[in-house]
């Protein structure tokens, strides 16, 4: 169930794992980030999940602000919100991966489980299971 579909971000909801899928792009604004989180955030909620597949492949660099909200603001509502299990695969872009570690860093010693994958397919298996 495809939940947005824009240029920069598809996000979208997989039955069969479960799990919110946000299939980064391109480039997004600090207004694109920011929407296409709480948009993923609105669907796992919705459907009662736990399990996130973040497909980084596609994404450019982060603003250091949105790696601030992301952290400060964003990942406190998702952990509220009963996020547990996440898998990244990394992108492309090097500027974009070292953002998101220092995001990940932030969440280290949460209960959240993070583990990073090559292949959507592997990251799925690996979310479905228990």
């Amino acid at each position: 169930m495809i939940h947005l579909d824009e240029n920069y971000l598809q996000v979208r909801y997989e039955e069969e794992v479960p799990c919110v899928v946000m299939e980064w792009k391109e480039f997004a604004t600090s207004e694109e980030f920011r929407t296409g989180l709480n948009k993923g955030l609105s669907l796992l909620t919705d459907k009662g999940t736990e399990n996130w597949l973040a497909d980084l492949r596609k994404m450019d660099v982060i603003d250091p602000e949105d790696e601030k909200w992301s952290n400060e603001d964003w990942f406190p509502r998702a952990l509220a919100g009963g996020v547990k299990k996440m898998a990244l695969i990394p992108s492309e872009d090097v500027f974009n991966s070292l953002s998101v570690e220092n995001i990940m860093s932030e969440v280290a010693n949460t209960d959240l489980v993070i583990h990073y994958f090559e292949d959507p397919d592997e990251a799925k298996s690996w979310l479905a299971s228990n």
